[in-house]
């Protein structure tokens, strides 16, 4: 008996996941919320500051031009949605050093 060959995943998936954060009114994080699902799940909004209403997009990599896109659509129904915060990427910089 033959034994088949493993199966590769479809795709290498990433280390890390990238962020954007978005401030809107807080009348409208639970219609983002509702939006991101209908977009099946684009990212993962986390609420920072109820207050002012900042959430956190988590996110793959790989759909960074989705997930831009989409706050460009959202900023068309809510105009006061904007992106207030961009993190670099420290990937390198978070990293320990050899001893």
């Amino acid at each position: 008996m033959r034994r088949r060959p493993r199966r590769q995943p479809p795709y290498v998936p990433p280390r890390t996941s990238a962020r954007l954060y978005v401030r809107l009114l807080p009348r409208h994080v639970a219609m983002l919320r509702f939006l991101l699902e209908a977009e099946d799940n684009l990212a993962l909004p986390t609420v920072v500051d109820r207050f002012a209403a900042v959430v956190r997009l988590t996110y793959a990599p790989d759909a960074a031009g989705r997930v831009e896109g989409f706050v460009r659509d959202l900023a068309a129904v809510c105009p006061e949605a904007a992106v207030c915060l961009r993190p670099a990427d420290f990937g390198v910089a978070n990293r320990s050093p050899l001893v």
